[in-house]
């Protein structure tokens, strides 16, 4: 693959992207209108496509996010195919393309600014009793939005679908997809012949590793996970995901590589693919046989009807998916008729299974030997201007990963830890403790004025705990009500609290030793009884201040029965002609990982089997028997 020609910098185009602000928090409003003037690091959008009521098309996409951009290239390969992809959202602003903002679009408008419902049982120190759920509103969606990490799973999380009826999807011919998709562009790791092997070299999707700044402490941090019991490893991904180590990134030359990037921008030009932005769909459209011929459109202030002659597809998001599917009388029929909508298609399932990967975060203070330094902080905006390097060519967290299990010998991973460092006095650190009600916020807020902070994010990676969409109204542009139902399930308690104690030996090991660490305690009443660091503390507490990794699936699940599963093998909506779901929602099981990666997987899968059912590529279900 030509990294450089799918990477373009339009020195010469008139650029129009939007900026939300945020970039003025670092005082960096020259490098901000250098960039809005140059278009350094965006790409080149093309206008949005006028697209008039009553136009047909073989096949429509609804949305254009990490799954979306990847269907809509593959189809629009087939040159018979005319192919329309419809977003919400419109094009991503600058700072989706800086590294270092990956979290500065959170509840801006290129965000969907979703919130779980509060019920009073769970999340009770969080502020508003609830848990913020960005998802990207944009070209590339939620890939435009995330911290970049690229992760597959493990085979034994595609067995578990195979196992339900899934016959497509064995682990053989999911890890043929990933490699379709990918293009490792570290070279150090493509010296490794084991590496080399194992990833895509050729794909569309830039899979690389930051350049970080601060490696010393990296180091420090990963000997000291090794003092307890995770094997460091150059590659997490050729360990099964077991041990420790740098994840991989979806970003290139200082520049995030979201799937707009990476496979919509360079078909703009194609005669057979035309792109609606800003262009919300309010409803499927249904025949009195149960076959989808088109959508309802919501563009310019009018509601227009395109149909498709082939198929509809949903790509709209865990959380969109669903809602569509709903506001167009497919789903439970009881919960339809309470919100006055006709059901066309009962099927149960639909909203149900959400999973999500949660977040406990686990506070360690100490002081480093070394604090950021600021002026070369901010001459590092003049490094990225000048060759796109130092802090702003990376994520606003370090990419240090720990993947580990309470069973020695374990083939794949319970548990998955980020680790999150700020500086002591910092905003950074005071941000990270803002989620929490008082006096959680403020205890914290003075120990960060002291000390730097270490925060471990502790991650269960396959909860039992399932969650519900419903929806709040019939009202497409309100938002559904979202119940997590985070650690509702006894075994996730337990398993929570077990791999937090196995984590928390980390203050004991030489470096943080050396730096005089400690635990902090969430100060909250409830809890404050119990001895810091005992079960009994971990039970409290957890279930008070779960937050999110924002990994929501499995809303519109896979599977052969259609009294819990929304969509067959093959994606396609269980008694539905011409309609398929294919994004993250499609998930019967959470992988074992950060879920961007599979979601491209499932991208690229999707599009096959469309391929296959038309008779454009072979049929390969019989691989994986």
């Amino acid at each position: 693959m030509n990294v450089d020609s799918n990477f373009p910098i339009h020195l010469k185009d008139s650029c129009t992207k939007p900026t939300t602000g945020d970039i003025f928090q670092d005082l960096l409003s020259t490098f901000h209108f250098m960039v809005a003037s140059t278009c350094l690091v965006s790409d080149k959008w093309e206008p949005s496509a006028d697209i008039k009521d009553g136009d047909t098309f073989n096949f429509i996409i609804v949305g254009a996010g990490s799954a979306g951009c990847v269907v809509a290239n593959r189809l629009s390969e087939v040159k018979k195919w005319k192919v329309l992809l419809i977003e919400a959202g419109g094009d991503p602003p600058i700072e989706s393309y800086v590294p270092h903002y990956d979290q500065h679009l959170f509840g801006t408008d290129s965000d969907w600014q979703y919130k779980t419902t509060p019920t009073g049982k769970r999340n009770c120190a969080n502020v508003g009793e609830s848990v913020n759920w960005p998802r990207g509103k944009m070209l590339g969606g939620s890939s435009g939005i995330n911290s970049m990490i690229y992760f597959r799973g493990v085979a034994n999380d595609f067995k578990k679908w195979f196992d339900l009826g899934n016959k497509e999807w064995c682990p053989d011919i999911v890890f043929k997809y990933f490699k379709k998709l990918e293009s490792l562009q570290d070279q150090k790791l493509l010296k490794n012949p084991q590496i080399r092997d194992l990833y895509g070299l050729n794909g569309p999707q830039v899979i690389n590793t930051f350049n970080w700044t601060d490696e010393k402490v990296f180091e420090n941090v990963f000997n000291s996970f090794n003092q307890i019991g995770l094997q460091i490893q150059e590659d997490l991904q050729l360990a099964n995901l077991l041990g420790a180590g740098l994840s991989r990134d979806t970003a290139y030359n200082g520049r995030r590589a979201s799937t707009a990037t990476t496979y919509l921008s360079q078909i703009q030009h194609r005669e057979n693919f035309k792109l609606m932005k800003n262009a919300f769909v309010v409803k499927i459209l249904l025949d009195d046989n149960s076959k989808a011929y088109g959508v309802v459109v919501k563009y310019k202030g009018e509601e227009i009807k395109v149909f498709a002659s082939n198929e509809v597809i949903i790509s709209a998001g865990s959380i969109n998916s669903p809602q569509l599917l709903m506001l167009s009388g497919i789903g439970e029929k009881k919960h339809l008729e309470s919100k006055n909508i006709d059901c066309k298609v009962d099927l149960p399932g639909v909203g149900k299974n959400l999973q999500d990967h949660i977040i406990i975060n686990v506070p360690v203070f100490g002081r480093k030997s070394r604090s950021e330094n600021y002026i070369d902080k901010y001459l590092d905006v003049g490094r990225y201007t000048y060759n796109r390097t130092g802090y702003l060519a990376h994520s606003s967290a370090p990419h240090v990963i720990a993947f580990y299990s309470r069973n020695k010998n374990a083939t794949y991973p319970e548990f998955q830890v980020h680790l999150d460092i700020a500086d002591k006095n910092s905003s950074y650190a005071r941000s990270i403790f803002s989620i929490f009600k008082e006096p959680i916020n403020q205890s914290f807020c003075e120990l960060t004025e002291k000390y730097d902070s270490f925060i471990f994010r502790f991650n269960l990676l396959q909860p039992r705990s399932y969650g519900n969409i419903y929806l709040n109204t019939s009202n497409p542009f309100n938002h559904p009500l979202i119940y997590a139902n985070y650690l509702d399930d006894e075994r996730d308690i337990e398993a929570t609290v077990e791999g937090i104690r196995m984590l928390t030996a980390i203050i004991d090991t030489d470096y943080f030793k050396s730096i005089n660490a400690f635990l902090g305690r969430y100060n909250w009443p409830k809890c404050n009884e119990y001895k810091l660091n005992s079960y009994d503390y971990w039970k409290c507490i957890s279930p008070e201040v779960t937050v999110t990794i924002y990994h929501p699936v499995g809303t519109c699940a896979m599977g052969p029965d259609s009294s819990s599963a929304v969509v067959d093998s093959r994606l396609r909506v269980h008694h539905v002609k011409g309609l398929r779901v294919i994004d993250a929602s499609i998930m019967p099981n959470i992988t074992s990982c950060n879920t961007n990666g599979p979601t491209i997987m499932i991208g690229e899968r999707g599009s096959d089997l469309i391929k296959e059912d038309y008779g454009i590529v072979e049929r390969t279900e019989d691989f994986c028997l």
